[in-house]
């Protein structure tokens, strides 16, 4: 009986070598059943740790590294949308230009789009500029991102030689080695359980390597992307700029000319007067709704509003023999354009006009109240650099000299209005 026992136990045996014989070699990190433990376990503990701590962690890393990109994506988008809408408008103005039927009537809508073509182009610089800064600051993230990267997957390949130097150093690569490394078929189990285990994990670090460099590789190829595009970014700033400077010099030569701008009003006297009589109803009507300050007048002599510039190209009062009356005075002067307009007295902006149409009203214009019902009004800006509800100081830069709304040639229009109406604003810039 006895006998007996011991045969069938054989054949069982033999049926079980067989078996795994015949199912071909096991995976070669298998090897590491008939090792050491010691050789592995800490690194195979260590390397399982920390991709299960990658892992545990990855969607809380994935949502700190997204949301910068994302918001780097949505401030680049942003960009990208407003230089397409100052394209358009270039366009727009580019288009009213050519309609021009004659010399004449071209050389009027090139002086009346000037300042329009200035703001568009200063504004194409600004977003250029800001897009290249975001790209810079973007480039030094993802080289940084990159050698993190780089670290890591030298790391792990360096773990991953380890191990096939333990195998290189073994002779029982196959399952038969593994069996009969075995003490008993419980231990066989056992080892094959663990070495399956340490194998599926040597296949996950393979994966994960070949996923890191690939994921490398893209961000390397998306670095040199945004190195390309600061480079031409950069090229297209240098052009605009130097757009800029031929424009910013048409607008310097187109002085103010008085008896020019004397023909225009009287060669269509009354449709010029129907629009002074708009303008005037207009502002009227801006008075009225706005909520003026209640507090007295700030006091003392107001400052001259252009500095530097001293020319007072038309006066406050009756003129183009007595056909119109300028509720302001004109002031000029060569090179006047872009310089800085400040405010005459401390005081808070209460209207600010960006819209216009080209040869019609004050352009773009402010108005400033000094308390006690005294307001200043500064016309034909080219920009404007305060808001509505801003408490400005005397002396302070507000605006920059133009020529937009009806006007031909650079200048500010400066008025002095007490409870609404206007009255001669020399006296209070000279002390008079």
């Amino acid at each position: 009986m006895i006998q007996g026992k011991k045969r069938y136990g054989k054949v069982i045996a033999l049926l079980l070598c067989a078996a795994f014989l015949l199912s071909g070699p096991i995976e070669p990190l298998h090897v590491y059943a008939n090792l050491d433990p010691a050789l592995f376990d800490d690194d195979a503990s260590s390397t399982a740790s920390s991709t299960a701590s990658s892992a545990a962690a990855k969607p809380a890393t994935e949502v700190k590294n997204t949301n910068p990109q994302d918001k780097y994506q949505a401030q680049i988008d942003k960009i990208n949308d407003k230089l397409e809408d100052l394209s358009e408008e270039k366009k727009e103005i580019e288009k009213s230009i050519n309609e021009a039927k004659t010399a004449k009537e071209k050389e009027l809508a090139t002086k009346n789009y000037i300042d329009q073509q200035i703001t568009v182009t200063q504004g194409e610089i600004g977003l250029l500029q800001e897009r290249i800064a975001l790209l810079e600051e973007n480039i030094v993230q993802k080289e940084e991102d990159i050698v993190t990267k780089q670290a890591d997957i030298d790391l792990k390949y360096e773990q991953f030689k380890k191990r096939l130097r333990a195998l290189q150093l073994s002779d029982d690569a196959t399952t038969l080695g593994l069996i009969l490394g075995a003490s008993d078929f419980a231990d066989f189990l056992s080892k094959t359980e663990t070495v399956t285990s340490i194998a599926e994990h040597d296949r996950a670090l393979m994966r994960e390597l070949t996923a890191q460099r690939l994921s490398l590789e893209k961000d390397k190829e998306s670095l040199e992307q945004d190195k390309a595009k600061i480079l031409s970014d950069k090229d297209q700033t240098e052009q605009r700029k130097q757009t800029l400077n031929v424009q910013l010099n048409a607008a310097a030569v187109a002085a103010y000319n008085f008896e020019k701008m004397e023909k225009e009003y009287l060669a269509d006297l009354q449709k010029n007067q129907a629009q002074t009589k708009a303008m005037e109803s207009e502002l009227d009507s801006i008075y009225k709704q706005i909520e003026w300050d209640k507090n007295p007048y700030i006091g003392g002599a107001m400052a001259w509003p252009v500095p530097g510039f001293t020319k007072i190209s038309s006066p406050y009062g009756s003129r183009f023999g007595g056909k119109d009356f300028h509720t302001g005075m004109d002031i000029a002067g060569t090179g006047i354009y872009g310089k800085n307009i400040v405010a005459a007295n401390a005081g808070t902006v209460k209207f600010v006009n960006w819209s216009y149409s080209p040869g019609r009203g004050y352009g773009i214009y402010l108005i400033v109240d000094h308390g006690g019902g005294t307001t200043t009004l500064y016309g034909h800006c080219s920009n404007i650099l305060v808001s509505v509800g801003d408490q400005v100081a005397k002396g302070q830069a507000i605006a920059q000299v133009g020529s937009t709304g009806w006007s031909t040639g650079p200048h500010l229009h400066f008025e002095v209005r007490l409870n609404g109406t206007h009255t001669n604003p020399y006296p209070y810039v000279t002390g008079g």
